[in-house]
């Protein structure tokens, strides 16, 4: 049993009446790295377009040495030079920066581990805090996201929507954070000792030592050695962060793979090979050699389904650029891809799926009859259609609004909807990530929808929607890399 299973355990078995609050630091405990990487980069970008905001980019700077190189004492005089630097800066200017930041650079940080404590605190009915140093700019998009509704961070004052100049005292920094604790469990009629307290940094060892259940995440030097004297769970992360070698190599041989089949592609039809031989050679190709190169294993319920029918409208959920490697492997051949018109500039593989006879949508074109045209003639042809119905990615593989489409011309053809679903290709590659790594790929093929059982499509989508959510929402533990059955 590893150290996060052991810890999952522990929290499911502290489910109980007693108010209790779990307290998560944010950097490098619920996401790697720290946070105001980001907002620097986010901030020189936007410092160089505002003049206000150049003195600022460069006390940020300093910030991030601070942070990087160094703790203690001079925090306070770092993030009251940067208060200072922003006076009369619009308070919606660092917000955006902050959202910006989330949506660029953080996103694809959060640490899995992490989501399975927050969600295992969850479902022990817990209240769940973030406590951190940094600013609400940083903490709020991560907060959203995981579902947090209560944060305690430095606060920088407002007044008519632009800052003053002031840090607002106490700060949450160290002895602070042990204050806003404190706070946090008057408000829910708690006490420390039945608290718990997720962090990386021995600046918050006063916090630490006063809740009853400190836990070191991914500890500094000087916090892992604390820890171990005082005999506190350790916990290290895998899933994020800075990458292994293989993850490299295994990045570099995958875009190699698929670099090589859309050549193989390419000459095949330059040879006048069969369009339709061609597309499934690359399909096969792109399926088997490219999962080998990643690193990616299967546990896949309801195979059968597949094959039960077809030609079918086979749908799936939207995880990651990986979805299409996985969707090859399954499927093999007689299968033509509808899928956004902006994934044809995607770098690599908007090459291959245009090799592959995939049929792209520009959803801001009012008249999709060409496309439906194209579509059914897919269809007709005897080949499945493979489609998306969310549309987009969500950061956590969340289930987004399902549209209408699938559901049109399933029923317009007569033939069968085949539900895929993608449990967990988001570890293997994040919304927003670069980097492959080894991951076992869980999916869950459900029984075919009969086109004669669609009736009302509006309500079909939705009841369909609601399935995956459903089976996501059981399974979301379970698709971290290890076991988590105690908690599921």
């Amino acid at each position: 049993m590893t150290a996060l299973d052991y810890q999952l355990q522990t929290i499911a078995a502290a489910s109980g009446h007693q108010p209790t609050i779990a307290f998560f630091d944010l950097d490098r405990t619920l996401i790697a790295g720290y946070s105001i990487l980001a907002v620097a980069r986010e901030t020189a970008e936007q410092g160089a377009r505002r003049g206000k905001l150049r003195q600022a980019t460069k006390v940020v700077q300093d910030i991030v040495k601070h942070k990087v190189f160094s703790s203690g004492g001079n925090y306070h005089r770092l993030v009251k030079r940067l208060s200072k630097a922003l006076t009369g800066v619009s308070e919606s200017v660092l917000r955006d920066i902050g959202e910006q930041a989330y949506r660029k650079h953080l996103a694809k940080t959060l640490y899995r581990e992490a989501v399975a404590l927050v969600e295992a605190h969850r479902a022990a009915g817990h209240k769940l805090v973030i406590i951190s140093a940094a600013s609400r700019y940083q903490v709020e998009p991560v907060a959203r996201v995981l579902g947090i509704d209560e944060i305690h961070c430095t606060r920088l004052e407002v007044v008519n929507g632009r800052f003053t100049g002031q840090v607002i005292a106490p700060m949450c920094f160290g002895e602070g954070k042990v204050l806003a604790a404190q706070r946090s469990t008057r408000l829910h009629k708690a006490t420390l000792d039945n608290c718990w307290f997720y962090s990386d940094s021995s600046d918050d060892l006063p916090l630490l030592r006063k809740v009853g259940h400190p836990v070191a995440v991914n500890p500094s030097d000087k916090l892992g050695a604390h820890a171990r004297t005082q005999q506190w769970p350790q916990l290290a992360f895998s899933t994020r962060g800075m990458p292994s070698v293989e993850s490299i190599a295994r990045t570099v041989l995958t875009a190699q793979t698929i670099i090589g089949t859309t050549a193989y592609g390419m000459l095949s039809k330059r040879f006048g090979r069969s369009p339709y031989r061609s597309a499934n050679q690359l399909t096969r190709l792109f399926g088997d050699i490219g999962s080998a190169f990643a690193g990616l294993d299967f546990e896949i319920e309801g195979l059968a389904n597949l094959r039960q029918q077809r030609p079918a409208v086979l749908v799936f959920n939207h995880q990651s650029l990986l979805d299409s490697m996985v969707l090859a492997h399954l499927l093999r051949e007689d299968v033509v891809a509808m899928c956004k018109k902006e994934m044809a500039g995607t770098p690599v593989i908007g090459n291959l799926l245009r090799q592959a006879d995939t049929i792209f949508v520009d959803r801001d074109d009012a008249d999709q009859r060409e496309v439906l045209q194209r579509a059914l003639a897919v269809l007709k042809s005897g080949r499945s259609l493979v489609i998306a119905p969310e549309g987009s990615r969500s950061t956590l593989g969340n289930i987004q609004p399902f549209k209408h489409g699938a559901f049109f011309l399933a029923r317009k053809a007569g033939v069968p909807i085949v539900p895929i679903v993608l449990h967990n290709v988001k570890d293997a590659l994040p919304n927003g990530g670069l980097l492959i790594r080894p991951a076992t790929i869980r999916v869950t093929v459900l029984p075919p929808i009969p086109s004669d059982a669609i009736g009302n499509i509006r309500n079909a989508c939705h009841e369909l929607e609601n399935t995956y959510a459903q089976l996501l929402g059981k399974s979301e533990l379970a698709a971290l890399p290890y076991s988590l059955n105690a908690v599921a």
